[in-house]
């Protein structure tokens, strides 16, 4: 007997965990795989990450097809209209040959891992499913930078150059030459790498997993190496990753203290931080982007972002519509070419429409989650709200650096959360609605059902 009934159990295990291999698989390309491993196919440069988004879209397709989850969600919409505008704009600048070439790897990183994303999670049980599975890479990645920061020795990406080759630095999207990987050193500790492009992104993308491990109703072991291999994002040892857990550590302590305050609800606290956000922003002289620029280990990059955003808009101003492109962008002769800014950085390579939509999403798709967290099945709501949490530190944090590669895949993902966390709420209401109104059809005539 105890055989017969283990074989439904595996086969309902089964049935819940492989629609979220396509998206574990993505993940296991970038958090086990550093950016050396990479192929140019047609001029298109593609990591691993890359060939897993590719080899996963037909995959994804296929369930988004065949899903029983009906309807289209307004973040679904602005994310098509921004991956056509991408490809858009570079055809606009470049041409179309050229500019399919140049935008077709900018536009995989943005819309397909979101694609998979949402096509993968379905509910909140799935999204637990998938931090589950992807827990193996998760700890590989923070064990990779916590043992380089303490051992100060590059590890991971040394070892895959040795065999694959340095990867090139890029400038004006021409390669230039070989990237150099730099020994830094802070608070006497390296600046740990570990699979990611820099420590700035590997401190920004690690910290981004803890409010969703933290919030998600794991317990255990899941819950425990979860945490911890997020807090690893320490070791990026930047400004950045600092910036994320301050957000990370308030909105726990907020989570923990608002019991004490029933009365205060979190609308009545997110309608304080705005306010305290536009009070600084009028107050300062550039700002709220100058203050938080101010958040960093260095005075001098901190005067230098300020710099970035001051001729960066000025640019935009210029060419609101398409963008630059990769073309150079009017500054300082002595200032570099990149731009620590994500948003910022979308509005001078593609014009206004693709940040402006995207934070339309993002802002839309918090309220609308949180809106409806109140009717959620307890288990979900703190979820929830570890997920709006999880976004605001990804557009914070996103003020200061800029999300490329594989960091642009996991803050797409994080949107394609944020949008199916909204349609399973919406699921769960309908859902109760119905069962309300069946309950009370029983009540006026007992003889139905």
């Amino acid at each position: 007997m105890p055989y017969r009934q283990a074989a439904p159990l595996r086969a309902s295990a089964n049935a819940r965990l492989q629609p979220l291999i396509p998206l574990v698989l993505v993940f296991y390309s970038f958090l086990f795989l550093p950016p050396e491993v990479e192929v140019t196919v047609f001029g298109v440069n593609l990591p691993s990450y890359r060939i897993a988004l590719l080899a996963m879209l037909v995959p994804g397709l296929w369930m988004t097809m065949k899903s029983k989850v009906r309807g289209t969600s307004a973040s679904d919409v602005a994310v098509t209209i921004i991956a056509f505008w991408i490809m858009l704009s570079f055809i606009m600048i470049y041409g179309f040959e050229d500019g399919l070439v140049r935008g077709a790897g900018i536009m995989i990183d943005t819309a397909l891992p979101y694609l998979i994303a949402r096509a993968c999670i379905k509910s909140f049980d799935d999204l637990r499913y998938f931090l589950i599975l992807c827990l193996p890479a998760v700890v590989f990645a923070g064990g990779i930078l916590a043992l380089e920061s303490v051992s100060g020795r590059l590890i991971l990406r040394p070892a895959f150059a040795s065999v694959f080759g340095s990867i090139n630095s890029f400038a004006g999207g021409e390669a230039i030459g070989s990237l150099v990987i730099k020994d830094e050193y802070r608070l006497g500790l390296m600046r740990a790498y570990g699979p990611f492009p820099h420590p700035i992104l590997a401190g920004a993308v690690m910290i981004g997993f803890l409010p969703l491990y933290y919030f998600s109703g794991l317990r255990s072991w899941p819950f425990l190496l979860g945490v911890g291999a997020a807090l690893a994002g320490f070791f990026g040892l930047s400004s950045a990753a600092f910036l994320a857990l301050t957000l990370a550590f308030g909105a726990m302590a907020i989570y923990h203290i608002k019991p004490f305050f029933p009365t205060i609800s979190w609308w009545t606290i997110s309608g304080l931080l705005v306010v305290i956000g536009w009070a600084l922003h009028m107050a300062s002289q550039n700002g709220i982007i100058s203050v938080i620029s101010r958040l960093t280990l260095t005075p001098s990059t901190a005067e230098y972002r300020k710099l970035i955003w001051e001729y960066g808009s000025a640019n935009v101003v210029k060419n609101p519509w398409f963008g630059l492109g990769y073309r150079q962008w009017e500054r300082l002769d002595w200032m570099g070419e990149s731009v620590d800014a994500h948003f910022l950085l979308l509005a001078m390579r593609h014009g206004l429409i693709v940040p402006v939509l995207l934070l339309i999403a993002i802002i839309y798709g918090m309220v609308r989650l949180g809106l409806v967290i109140p009717y959620l099945a307890p288990k979900d709501r703190a979820f929830a709200i570890g997920i709006n949490i999880c976004l605001v530190i990804f557009v914070v944090v996103g003020q200061t650096v800029n999300y490329f590669g594989s960091s642009n895949v996991v803050f797409m993902t994080m949107v394609a959360f944020l949008a199916s966390a909204v349609n399973c709420a919406n699921g769960q209401i309908q859902s109760s609605k119905r069962q309300r109104v069946m309950q009370y059809s029983r009540m006026v005539n007992p003889t139905t059902g």
